[in-house]
């Protein structure tokens, strides 16, 4: 099988048992990854089963691109019933950097991992093959340190994965942390720690084969050339708050057989301060923010390395920071009230006791620990007033708001988490054309590149109209399959797909690059491709389902987007969007017309190959596919 190892570990954490088991039944369906996951999820996690349970099972899954050569080809999907979610159930994440590529090279595609060992440990795998070595000296540290202590044991370049004490102590919101700077989001941090498992730690020096090599460094060599794009190395957060000047780029992201660039990179602070870092958690915490302009900038510098330590999600920490400050600035929270000092908010001081009472669950840090939204049950009526209204179990809405971008009212909705990812590919391109507007020459992307862009990729020049609701059902459609697709195949979000270039003639990017490395790399016919997204994506709706998701009606956006106008769209200066033709589009004002959402839901149902009106998949749609064993789900 070129492209895959072969094999899975499945490791029984009760019983201290590991077993191999082969991953081509399952990857003739869902490719690996994501999709991999998710089937194997269905198989294994009933709905009673609860986050923490030692049933729950917590799978690792890399994709056939991965460690093959091409480039961006280095992600590792997590998947598991999640502690985040409310109520728990069904999610995932996505981890770069090195482990997912130092797994296949040890000669495995995946890990499934199920039970609660008696004693903390730590799963060791190397060329083909794999132990579980006592962890009881690591329990209790902190991610970096863990990390040191088995690259001292394992070798320097050894790659790991771990949680901090956030995940020990079962912090809703711990997340898992891995080498160079990775991590995943989703509570599975928590649910590592519920397992008693602190780490996989992993070494190899094999490698997949490839169909077409020569091909393949042909794709890479034109997939470097037309990759040029819009970098956005500097956070919108820290550049709408005028503090980029804090901020040098001075490396590209780094990750496993990667020579692109992206929003990941090799930063200086201040001049002096060196570490990699990547988008919203260099953000979460800006000490002039709170008025702090004389805060070291070693606070700004460490904030991130701070939380990653104790694994505790950075985007949960901006909602609940942001949440106290409003709640001290109206006088609904005191600093005795909470133990926490909130009148020094913004300074390293305040950051390390919210950490650290979250991560060891002391006093409110223990309310904070179940997540911001759980914790609304636990505090006062004028506290809980204070919410985001974009708040969200996991992440925040209207980081790409439904009201400007018609589309993401469908792709928002449909997924068991907030996943910012399946709106970058739409949010970039308007990001790329609001610079043009800002400062034309900037980049390329005119709203007639717009216009091409949705043509090629979205399926009509309607999609380019970001405003209207014409042609948004069928570009929803296309940018989940990718979505589904990239996920499964181990491809970077921050990559893929290249929608715009500032080196092809037309300024558009190449639709089927995707499809074509999976040939080079595996054989496949590339076309095939949406068949497998098409499985996952029906995949997903089946266990959302079965662990209770009422639809239609979970797939309507939130109800604001249907009441309250927009103003702006948040950290971005311009107020227009892509509109019919070549022309721009005053956003102000806007939202979201429920009869015209309605009609595009149901255009998107059937599209779906789904019924117009319940919203589920249709028996003959599962039956062209191959999922007759979902129907009963759905009847």
């Amino acid at each position: 099988m070129d492209g895959w190892m072969g094999k899975l570990l499945h490791v029984d954490l009760t019983n201290a048992k590991i077993a191999q088991f082969p991953i081509q039944p399952y990857a003739e369906q869902y490719l690996g990854g994501r999709g991999i996951a998710s089937r194997i999820y269905w198989e294994t996690v009933t709905p009673e089963i609860k986050a923490f349970d030692p049933e729950n099972r917590l799978i690792f899954m890399t994709g056939p691109m991965v460690a093959t050569g091409a480039q961006a080809a280095n992600r590792m999907s997590v998947v598991g019933k999640s502690p985040m979610t409310y109520p728990e159930g069904y999610c995932y994440g996505n981890i770069g950097g090195f482990v997912g590529a130092e797994l296949k090279r040890a000669g495995f595609d995946g890990v499934v991992i199920e039970g609660r060992a008696p004693k903390p440990v730590y799963l060791w795998i190397h060329d083909n093959e794999a132990e579980l070595r006592d962890a009881s000296s690591l329990w209790g540290l902190g991610a970096y340190r863990t990390g040191e202590m088995l690259q001292q044991a394992h070798g320097e370049r050894a790659h790991f994965l771990t949680t901090g004490v956030a995940g020990e102590k079962l912090v809703r919101t711990a997340v898992i942390a891995a080498s160079h700077q990775s991590a995943s989001s989703a509570g599975f941090g928590a649910v590592m720690g519920s397992k008693n498992f602190k780490a996989i730690v992993v070494r190899g020096t094999g490698k997949p084969s490839v169909a077409e090599p020569e091909r393949l460094k042909e794709l890479n060599r034109h997939t470097v050339k037309i990759s040029k794009r819009l970098r956005l190395s500097i956070p919108p957060m820290v550049a709408s708050s005028n503090h980029a000047h804090l901020l040098e780029v001075i490396g590209k992201g780094g990750c496993y057989q990667c020579g692109l660039e992206c929003i990941r990179g090799l930063y200086r602070y201040g001049q002096r301060l060196e570490g990699y870092r990547k988008c919203q958690s260099q953000g979460y915490y800006l000490p002039w923010k709170y008025s702090r302009e004389d805060e070291p900038v070693e606070t700004f510098f460490d904030a991130p390395t701070l939380a990653n330590d104790y694994s505790i999600d950075t985007w949960e920490l901006e909602s609940v920071i942001d949440w106290l400050h409003a709640c001290y600035q109206s006088g609904n929270l005191t600093d005795q009230e909470t133990g926490l000092p909130l009148s020094k908010m913004g300074t390293r001081e305040f950051l390390e006791k919210l950490l650290h009472s979250i991560a060891y669950r002391e006093g409110f840090g223990d309310v904070l620990a179940e997540g911001l939204v759980r914790a609304g049950e636990k505090v006062s009526d004028r506290a809980r007033a204070m919410f985001p209204y974009n708040l969200a179990p996991i992440g925040s809405h209207d980081l790409f708001p439904p009201r400007v971008f018609v589309v993401h009212a469908l792709l928002y909705p449909m997924e068991p988490r907030l996943h910012h990812n399946v709106l970058h590919e739409t949010a970039w391109v308007y990001v790329a054309w609001s610079f043009n507007q800002l400062e034309p020459g900037t980049t390329p992307v005119t709203i007639k590149v717009v216009h091409d862009i949705a043509r090629s990729f979205w399926g009509s020049d309607e999609a380019g109209d970001l405003s209207s609701y014409e042609g948004k059902a069928l570009a929803a459609i296309k940018v989940q399959n990718r979505n589904y697709s990239r996920d499964s195949l181990g491809l970077c979000d921050f990559a893929y797909p290249i929608t715009y270039s500032f080196n092809t003639p037309d300024h558009v990017g190449d639709p089927d690059l995707e499809t074509k490395i999976f040939t080079a790399v595996t054989g496949i016919v590339g076309e095939e491709l949406d068949r497998y997204a098409e499985r996952v994506g029906n995949l997903q709706r089946a266990i959302l389902v079965r662990e209770g998701r009422r639809v239609p009606e979970a797939d309507f956006p939130p109800e604001y987007n249907f009441t309250e106008p927009i103003e702006a769209i948040p950290h971005f200066p311009v107020t227009m969007a892509p509109g019919p033709d070549e022309e721009a589009v005053d956003i102000k004002g806007k939202i979201l017309d429920r009869d015209k959402f309605t009609s595009m839901l149901k255009e998107y149902y059937r599209l779906r190959g789904w019924d117009e009106e319940t919203g589920l998949p249709k028996a003959e749609s599962l039956a062209a596919l191959g999922l007759d064993d979902l129907l009963s789900t759905f009847q």
